[in-house]
Parts: C-alpha cells; structure tokens; sequence
C-alpha cells in the first residue's frame, strides 16, 4: 500500500486522468436512471402462491380495479342518476380501461312466476318520485349492489374501474388515473369531490411520492453536507474537495443504475443519500489526519500527503468491506427490490474508497498544503469535548459496564413487542390523499383489499351442481362473518338472485336451487356477462372474490388461517380450494421479509465478525469489536418496539445495513489501540490516545450520517421516515458505543 500511495502522491495528474476516465462511463449513463410509476416489484420470486396467483388471473381476468366514488344528499334524483350514467359513459370510452361498472350500466335480474329477464338498471331514468324510491329500494336491497356500487344509505356511488395486467407498460397506470381525472374534472363543479380509492392509485402514489422524495433528497443532502464539512472543518477549500469526491462517487453510482437496469423505487431510492454520506466518511477520516504536525515531519506535500494515506488506508479499506457485506447480506432476500438495494449500495462502497484513495488525494495536491492542512490541537472545542469524554470513561468505566448491560437487556425485553407487518394505510400521512380517498371508500362502501378463493373441480359443468355451488355458498357464508371482511361475490350470488328473480321476487327463495336441472334453465334465461368474473366457461372452475378493510398484514394473516382452519374441517366434494390474491401476496412478503432480516443479520455479523478476528490478530479484541456495534442494533428493536414502528420493508433493512456502518468506526478505533498496546503503551494510555487521535473522526463522520440519514426524515413515505430516524439514531448510540462503551469495557482488564 505504501509504494502505491508513493505512486500516486508523485504522479498525481497520471492518477486523476485515470480516474477521471474509470468514472466516465458510469457517469454518462447517470441521466438514464429510470423510476418507475409502479411498486409491482414488491413480488416473491419463484414463489409458488405467485404463480398460481397468475395463472387465476389468465383464468378470470386482472382482479386490480380502483373506486370512484362520490357524495350526494341523495342519489336517486334524476340530476345525479344522469350524472353518474354520464360519466360512467365517458370512462367506457377509455381504451386503457377493461371494464368499467356502475349502477348506470350494471345488468339487473327482474322476474315474476315462473320467469325472469336480465335488463340494465338504470335502463330509464324516472321523473316520478315514487319510481325513484322504488328503484332506490331494489339498488340497497340487492346484495350484489350494496356496499359495491351504491352504499346502504343511497347517499354514495361507486365507479369500479378495472384495469388491464399490463406488466411491461411501467406508465399504464399513471396514463389510465390521468385520463380518468380528465373526465371527472369536466363534473367538479356538479360534484364536491371524487374520491380515488384502491391498488391502482394506491401503487401510482407510492411511485410519485418516490420521485419527489429523489427530487428532494440528493439537492438536500449535498448542501447539509457541504454545510458540515465546512463547520467540522472551517474551510472552504477542503469543503470543496469533499464535495467533487462525493459528486464522482453518486455519479458513479447512478451510472450502474441505469447500466444495470436498477430502477430507483421505494427502497433504492434510499442509496443516493445514504452512498453520499458514506463517501464522505472515509474524506472525514483523510482529512482528519492532514495535521500541520505532519508537514514538519514531511516537508514534501506528496510525501506528507503519502504518510496520511497509509495511515488511514487499512482501517478505511475494512469499513469499505465491512459495510458492503452488510449491504450484500441483503442480497439473500426473495424480494427483488431489498436484493438490487444490496448490490447497488455495495457497489457504491467500492467507488468511494476508489474515489477517495484515487481520485481525491491528486485534487489534494493541487491545493497549497499550508492552506488545508491544519492545526487540529487550537480547536478547543473539539479538543475540550474530548477530554471531557475521556474523563468521564476513566472515572466511570465500570459503572458505563454496567449501565450498558442493564440498556442492553431493557431493549432486549421491548424488541419482543415488535409488530412484523407492512399496513398499506401507514405508508402514508393521516392526511394525504390517498388515505383520505381510502377512509372515505371503505366507511361507505367496502374495502378496497382483495382476497379470493379458487375452486377447481375435475369435471365439466361441476358448477352446475347443486352440491358444489352449497359448498360454495357455506364458505362465503363464513368468510363474511369474519372481521375486516366487507363484501363477498360469487357466481353463487347470480344462481340465488336468479332462484328469487324466478320465484316472483320472493326473497324466501333467495338460496341455491335443489336440481341441476333448475340451475341449467336459469342459466339459458340468463342472458348477461356480469357472472363471467366469477365462473369459467366450463364451469369447472369458480371463485369468491373478497374485498377487505384490512390492510395490516398481521391481520390479513389471521384471516386467511381462519379460512384455512374452516377449509381443513369442510367435505370439498373433491374440490381443489385454494386462497390466492393480493392480500395473500402481500403476507407471503412480509414472511419472507422477516426471515430475510434474520439470515441478513446473521450472515453479516458472522463474516464481519470472522473479519475482524482475522485482521486484528485477536480473538478477545475481535469479540470485543462486536460489542459497541450490536448495542445500537438492539436498541433499535427496542426502540422500534416501544414507539411500535412495525418490521417492515424499509425497516428490515436497518440492522445489517447498521452493522456494516456502525463497525467502521470501532475499526478506526481499535486499529489505533492495537498498534499503541503493540508500541508498549499502558492500557490507559492507548485509551487516552485513542480518544483524541480518532475521536474527531469518529464525531465528524458519525455526524455526516446523521444528516445523510436524517434528510429522509422530509420522505413522504412513512417507512423511508422511519428507516431515516431509526438509521440516525443508531448512528448516534454507535457514536456511544465507540467513543464510551468500548473504551470502559477496555479499561475492565486493567482490573
């Protein structure tokens, strides 16, 4: 390492082109990183519930649909009856829309003794008050319509929207809300407010509030961190050298973005702030070490800029190492977003110690070394601050022991109140549109959570069995008395609708007929495509279709082992039943997301604690190095527990990403000590030493990640504010761990 960093101080300008030119392709292509207008990437792979989730959907169609609803005194008025039939005829003429449906349009089954005819609802609009009750009377009364397209109370109407599975058009859904609100903003001033409700504007918010959030990020970012530069620094000239060397480095990073094909979505968009700030950890420590001391010992800048290259390369090259397998530990996760995280943020570890022993020292050189190099020993602050560290270490060390393992058990305790679950509905801010839009939908209608159930039988025609269609009808049956479950449709509730229709609108006949034949008859008479959601034309194959109102995991997951417990104890009549939806998905997820964290954490501590032991020659000292940096991860699950911030897929990302950063500076610190117990220096003393050589590094940088990880506090997504706050804090108890904690524990073998 000495004679390359002697080959690099003495041909400075050599070492710049050839850096220059290594970042130049990356750079180039940093205009092409693309976001995307949808979070579909929040998917298992080679998951076998996903599959069979997409060959249902090939059977039945795209489940995905969105709500507009709206609010009148009443409804059924013939001004708000034309109002709905117009814009429900305006949002038909949509091309990027499958199916669009409304009382306006929706098929109605009407009959007498012995006969029925399907017609459409709304086939006139009546003038007369008492056909406007009475039409309102059948909309409420009907099961297929209430809570689904009007609400109980007439008061609000809903537009059920379905959309088209179009995977590979990132900007549908962005295309299809734009057009949609070009329709309704032509009926603003007849209507207060449409109300835009379910996955589809749910998933184009996620995606927007993303590219706002990288809108406001990375101009943030650089100025709070030129900002610290200069105040740790008080110069103008190395705040400038800290601001080319992180701008080479995010460059550089966004370059593979686009090279690779990353796209920057709801957990990448974490790596510019978090990649700027950890450029700038291993400049902190650069500059750190450029003391006018080491210009009276090396009167030659390249040499003297030489000496403090060596002396910090080793450490700085573990942290590189350390923190990149942190990062890539992720890369053991099922879902895709968490695994690109991993390889993006260690990639961009590798150029910041490139960039930062390459590309940084040349521009160095270029500088007067009287002008940046400086006398540390005069800032009596920091120097103060110091000592007041060190005294209070070597006079309560054994009560810090103490009080760290009292800390450390207490959040132990509170870690087991963790909730692990992703609740949509918490992504976003109480008062945000989307959760307004949400609120408003499911208080009047119904949920706009999907859950559904398969049924496939092995013969033809199997649902127009009686028997089958009760084994139907009994599970729906159920599945609606369990909580958070709003609305059930099934081809069951077409058979029953018709039976009553038949018996001259006679509600005691609103069940399943007794004969195949019965059954067989209606369906000749019945001359509508609304039941083609919900059977086959084989009709071997049915579903129930379940909207929900519970959008928390840990409460999808309860529901859906309810069904199964009921599933276990049923007579299926060989019928192959199987749960499959979004919400199922969604659960699958955040298991896998858990046991991710698990074998995450477990693999980086492992090999970063194999690390260690090799590098510092010690197995005492390398358990040691363990110490200061699992007491912030555990204090974060404590926190996280007590505040009940839940484990989800931001979340789960802090503690292997905490355990590769938080040991950067334990490695800084027991490098030090290690060489000055080598050197002969008493335990004591190497502590002191240690204290004040590396503490101002240690402070610099650690405040450098606060703010890189503080500036995603301003995230409009609740979980990037938490992983920002959780991320912050962590770096502030790893600031304790090193600068206190570790240094007591020392001082206990003098003992």
């Amino acid at each position: 390492m000495k004679k390359i960093f002697d080959i690099v101080t003495q041909r400075n300008v050599l070492f710049l082109i050839i850096s220059i030119i290594f970042a130049l392709p990356f750079i180039s292509f940093a205009p092409f990183v693309k976001t995307v207008d949808n979070v579909d990437y929040f998917t298992l792979e080679n998951d076998p519930d996903v599959e069979f989730y997409d060959k249902f959907k090939e059977v039945f169609g795209n489940d995905e649909f969105f709500i507009i609803a709206f609010e009148k005194d009443d409804i059924f008025t013939p001004e708000n009856l034309i109002l709905l039939q117009k814009i429900t005829d305006e949002l038909e003429d949509i091309d990027d829309i499958r199916e669009v449906k409304s009382l306006a349009n929706v098929d109605d089954t009407i009959g007498g003794p012995d006969y029925f005819e399907v017609r459409k609802f709304l086939e006139d609009i009546p003038e007369n008050k008492d056909e406007l009750e009475k039409i309102k009377n059948q909309a409420i009364n009907n099961p297929l319509f209430v809570k689904n397209l009007i609400s109980p109370n007439a008061r609000t109407a809903a537009i059920i929207v379905s959309t088209y599975d179009r995977p590979d058009d990132e900007s549908y859904r962005k295309r299809l809300i734009t057009r949609c609100q070009e329709v309704l903003n032509k009926y603003r001033g007849k209507v207060d407010k449409f109300y835009l409700a379910g996955w589809t504007t749910t998933n184009l918010s996620l995606s927007q509030y993303m590219k706002k959030d990288i809108a406001t990020f990375i101009p943030i970012t650089y100025l709070l961190i030129a900002l610290a530069v200069f105040f740790l620094f008080r110069n103008i000239r190395l705040t400038i050298l800290a601001v080319a060397n992180i701008s080479m480095c995010m460059g550089a990073t966004m370059g593979l973005f686009a090279i690779t094909g990353i796209t920057l979505n709801n957990v990448t968009t974490i790596v510019p702030p978090l990649v700027m700030a950890l450029a700038l950890c291993d400049t902190v420590h650069i500059f750190s070490h450029m003391e006018k001391r080491v210009l009276s010992q090396f009167p030659d800048k390249r040499k003297a800029l030489a000496s403090v290259l060596n002396k910090v390369v080793t450490p700085c090259f573990l942290t590189t190492v350390t923190t990149g397998i942190g990062f890539l530990s992720l890369a053991i996760s099922e879902i895709p977003p968490i695994k690109e995280f991993a390889y993006i943020a260690s990639a961009g570890m590798v150029f910041e110690f490139i960039f930062s022993f390459f590309f940084l020292p040349p521009l160095i050189l270029f500088f007067a070394p009287e002008k940046i190099y400086k006398d540390y020993a005069k800032q009596r602050a920091m120097t103060s601050f110091l000592g007041k560290i060190n005294n209070f270490v070597q006079k309560q060390y054994k009560t810090i022991a103490l009080l760290s393992l009292v800390i450390i058990l207490s959040a132990c305790w509170f870690t087991s109140k963790i909730s692990v679950e992703t609740n949509l509905l918490d992504y976003f801010k109480k008062k945000s549109p989307v959760r307004t839009s949400i609120d408003f939908v499911e208080k009047r209608l119904s949920g706009v959570g999907t859950l559904d159930i398969s049924f496939k039988a092995q013969d033809l025609d199997a649902f127009k069995n009686p028997e089958n269609l009760k084994i139907i009808d009994n599970l729906q049956q159920y599945i609606k008395s369990l909580k958070g479950v709003d609305k059930t449709i099934s081809f069951v509730d077409f058979i029953k609708d018709m039976n009553e229709s038949f018996h001259d609108e006679d509600n005691n006949f609103y069940k399943v007929p007794e004969t195949r034949e019965l059954i067989a008859q209606y369906l000749l008479l019945y001359d509508s495509d609304e039941t083609e959601d919900y059977i086959n034309e084989l009709y071997d194959q049915a579903r129930i279709s379940i909207r929900i109102s519970e959008h928390s995991t840990a409460g999808q997951e309860k529901i859906i082992n309810e069904i199964k417990r009921y599933l276990s104890n049923m007579d299926n009549n060989g019928i192959d039943i199987r749960i499959t939806g979004r919400a199922l998905q969604d659960v699958n997820t955040i298991d896998a997301l858990v046991k991710g964290q698990v074998y995450s954490l477990s693999l980086a501590a492992g090999i970063i604690g194999i690390i260690m032991f090799i590098v510092l020659k010690s197995f005492s000292i390398g358990c040691l190095s363990l110490i200061p940096n699992l007491i912030p991860i555990i204090l974060n699950f404590g926190i996280m527990g007590i505040a009940g911030i839940p484990l989800n897929t931001a979340t789960a990302l802090i503690a292997a990403v905490a355990l590769g950063i938080a040991v950067d500076d334990t490695i800084h610190f027991l490098t030090e000590y290690k060489e000055k117990r080598a050197e002969g220096t008493s335990i004591i003393q190497s502590v002191t030493t240690v204290i004040f050589l590396k503490g101002r590094a240690i402070l610099s940088s650690s405040l450098i990640l606060c703010i890189g990880f503080g500036v995603l506090v301003l995230s409009r997504f609740v979980p990037t504010i938490n992983f920002g706050m959780l991320s912050a804090i962590i770096m502030i108890t790893a600031v304790i761990g090193d600068l206190v904690v570790l240094p007591s524990i020392i001082l206990l073998k003098k003992t």
